[in-house]
């Protein structure tokens, strides 16, 4: 029986030398740490997932979030997931705390890799360094059986994501 891909996405918001994470509260990924993000709604792209969801989840509207990830999340805790990665250096608001998530601002070079999903420390360098990707993680729970990473130009990255969501 083939399982339905979710479609999700996470949203970086960068400003300088820092990096906006949540502290999950509750959900998937619950008590690590992530950039904002979620499921697609139905009939939503992931542009305005990735804007509605880091609005709701820390009050924060990011403004042109720039795709920059593509990830194809294979059975992680018994679901595949196809995740768009943006990041924003440009926002409004200020961040605040939810029932799900509590937002931190990090350095970079203080990225809390060991309270993160093991995949982050091998992509998230690349989207704070202005970098574009393509990434395929095969997991077993929560521990990364599998992994392959491209790092692409900027055209080749765009017409990847093209043919593969």
């Amino acid at each position: 029986m083939k399982k339905n891909k979710i479609k999700g996405v996470i949203t970086y918001i960068i400003d300088g030398d820092n990096v906006l994470l949540i502290y999950k509260k509750r959900g998937h990924g619950k008590g690590w740490y992530n950039g904002p993000g979620g499921k697609l709604l139905k009939n939503e792209d992931p542009l305005q997932a990735a804007i509605r969801e880091t609005e709701e989840e820390i009050g924060v509207k990011p403004h042109t979030p720039e795709l920059c990830g593509f990830i194809r999340f294979y059975d992680v805790y018994h679901e595949d997931w196809d995740v768009y990665i943006y990041r924003s250096f440009d926002y409004e608001g200020t961040p605040i705390e939810s029932d799900e998530a509590k937002p931190v601002w990090f350095s970079k070079e203080k990225i809390p890799y060991d309270k993160m999903w093991e995949d982050d420390k091998y992509w998230l360098p690349v989207v704070l360094e202005g970098g574009y990707f393509v990434a395929d993680f095969k997991f077993k729970k929560d521990k990364i059986l599998a992994k392959n990473i491209r790092i692409l130009s900027r055209e080749e990255f765009h017409k990847e994501v093209k043919k593969i969501s």
